[in-house]
């Protein structure tokens, strides 16, 4: 005797026996009691999830000859009922859309519909995998399918709902078919090994289900296959040799060794899968789907249901989980999947994937950041005499719960973090150093002046932050930058990068970083100074103009025979910038540093052209 493969000696042939489906089974049993069955039907769905045996289903329910008006299922006995089942019924026409797919084929079932049924009551046309459909086709059936005889039932299947016309669906009554949890397939799995009366384990049916990705079809395809290989029983261990899959103890092994940042044992995991058959891609969608399974553990253990497990394998999930961060797995598991989609597309797909082995093996752990914020708040406490702030352990674990971590007690104090010490010496130098409230903007924000100890009124922008911008002030300085931005977006762009200080008598202070050298740049350029000013003046008044401030602490370093070298620059406006090195006097400790002129050659890589006026003062003489 012939064997008959289990998806087909196990083929549902009443809607009771439908699995997974209960909305569509209650909702087709329904209208065939009642007699309300549509016309038309589209049944759309992923592979093995029942729509060509759900259609089956309904024209033998149809045509049956002995059910009765009130009841739904069909009796399996008489002619017509025994004739869909065998696949020879003359009422009954399966068409491939595949292979069917032109407007010749349409037009011949056009002129066929209107023909009686030959024996039963109904005919029922049952198009699989309609999407192959060509458009033609689709226009020529259009009026038939609106306006069919009274005994034609149409009934569409297919993968692709999305390829089928808008018109079609719109005269289809339409069914959505969804992917069966493992837990439906596993429980579907032992039913049919009770009835094959062979043992099933229940890590090989969770194997073969989470194999399967939802197909009832596969899985009873992936279990004869089993069963070809143990036919006294099924261990995981057969459905892993015959199914070519490396089980669930390997990839537990690799958490291992992502938990214990073991790069090594996580290659030689690899190469150990690698080695048994299993190809690059496959192990990567079985990482992916371990660490997925950890994430829901370590988000909450509540999520254990929707984890794709038999129940002793929770627990190896639930105690690896515990390792880790939910934050670290949700990072970990988005760079597999990134890397995923590229082993495709990779001439060495295995490198690729020990590549991103051992990123994973060295990604920073959230733990430790918390452990870090946690030492830095104590430690700020202790500075100032309060209550240490709660463990790290318990941020953690409100995110791990799921939970938004709350704001830290200590973030007022991050500003205090940014102020630097005071220093008492730069404070007195400073006193003694004579006012420079005229230095040009662009001294201020000449390197030449950051390296040279000058007196210059420079404030960093913590010192600043302690003296509030009025309100006023500010919007004027915000409608100022956006005027520069209409006018020149990367200006503007480069003038919103600071940070407005306020104002100082008519400057407009502008706080910028060392690292913002191309950021002063553009601002010192002459063109652009003009449309600062400009708009400047327009919101802050006549005069106003642009002092850019440096975020470096220049009094530190201040002196007073500096600060008469600043007066110097600041009278002469850099017009001859030898002269004002050989007049400036330096502290005799220290070499002479370099003019501002020079600086600048050396940074732009420019050429001195000439220096006389106000070219010399504004950068205009360098190319």
């Amino acid at each position: 005797m012939t064997h008959l493969a289990l998806a087909r000696k196990y083929r549902p042939q009443r809607f009771a026996d439908l699995v997974g489906q209960d909305p569509i089974r209650n909702t087709l049993e329904r209208a065939v009691a009642g007699n309300r069955v549509a016309h038309a039907y589209l049944f759309s769905g992923p592979r093995g999830s029942g729509k060509t045996t759900t259609a089956r289903l309904l024209a033998k329910a149809l045509n049956c000859e002995i059910r009765k008006d009130g009841e739904s299922e069909p009796c399996n006995i008489c002619s017509a009922c025994l004739a869909i089942t065998a696949g020879n019924s003359l009422d009954v026409l399966e068409i491939d859309g595949a292979s069917n797919r032109g407007i010749e084929e349409i037009r011949n079932l056009r002129e066929n519909v209107k023909y009686a049924p030959s024996g039963g009551k109904s005919k029922v046309y049952i198009i699989d995998e309609a999407h192959q459909l060509t458009d033609f086709a689709w226009n020529a059936l259009l009026k038939t399918l609106e306006e069919p005889p009274p005994h034609v039932r149409f009934v569409f299947a297919t993968t692709e709902p999305l390829d089928v016309p808008d018109t079609i669906a719109s005269r289809c009554q339409v069914f959505e078919f969804r992917r069966l949890r493992s837990e439906e397939l596993i429980e579907h799995l032992k039913r049919i090994a009770a009835a094959e009366k062979v043992r099933l384990d229940d890590e090989a049916a969770a194997l073969i289900a989470r194999a399967s990705e939802g197909s009832v079809r596969d899985a009873l395809s992936r279990l004869d296959q089993a069963l070809s290989v143990s036919p006294e029983g099924v261990t995981a261990d057969a459905v892993a040799q015959a199914l070519g899959l490396g089980g669930l103890d390997p990839f537990f092994d690799l958490g291992e060794a992502i938990a214990a940042r073991s790069p090594k044992r996580a290659l030689e995991t690899l190469d150990r899968l690698y080695d048994g058959g299993m190809d690059v891609e496959e192990i990567a969608d079985g990482l992916a789907h371990h660490l997925r399974q950890l994430m829901l553990i370590a988000v909450d253990r509540s999520l254990e249901k929707l984890i794709d497990a038999a129940p002793s394998d929770r627990e190896r999930y639930a105690a690896q989980a515990s390792k880790f961060h939910a934050n670290d797995l949700a990072a970990m598991l988005a760079l597999v999947l990134e890397s995923r989609g590229a082993l495709r597309r990779a001439e060495t797909p295995r490198a690729l994937l020990e590549v991103a082995l051992l990123e994973l093996c060295t990604l920073p752990s959230a733990r430790s950041i918390d452990d870090l914020l946690h030492r830095l708040d104590s430690l700020e406490t202790r500075l100032s005499g309060g209550a240490p702030p709660p463990p790290a352990a318990g941020r953690a674990g409100e995110r791990a719960g799921g939970r938004a971590a709350e704001p830290r007690a200590a973030e007022p104090r991050a500003a205090e973090r940014a102020k630097p010490l005071p220093d008492t010496r730069a404070e007195s130098r400073a006193a003694e150093a004579p006012a420079s409230a005229g230095v040009p903007p662009f001294v201020a924000a000449s390197p030449a002046v950051e390296a040279t100890p000058v007196a210059v009124p420079a404030i960093a922008p913590a010192a600043e932050a302690a003296a509030p911008v009025p309100a006023d002030d500010f919007e004027r300085w915000k409608r100022a930058v956006n005027r520069v931005k209409e006018r020149k977006l990367l200006l503007g762009t480069c003038l919103e990068e600071g940070a407005f200080l306020g104002l100082s008598g008519t400057a407009v202070r502008v706080a910028l970083t060392p690292e913002h050298s191309f950021h002063r740049a553009m601002l010192e350029m002459k063109e652009n100074r003009e449309i600062l000013n400009q708009e400047f003046e327009s919101q802050f008044g006549r005069g106003a103009t642009l002092a850019c401030v440096i975020g470096d602490t220049f009094g530190a370093t201040a002196t007073a025979t500096a600060a008469a070298a600043a007066a110097r620059v600041r009278e002469d406006l850099l017009s001859d910038a030898a002269a004002a090195d050989a007049t400036a006097p330096h502290a005799p400790a220290e070499p002479a540093a370099p003019s501002i002129v020079q600086r600048i050659v050396e940074i732009f890589d420019g050429e001195i052209l000439d220096l006389g006026g106000e070219a010399g003062a504004s950068g205009r003489g360098l190319a």
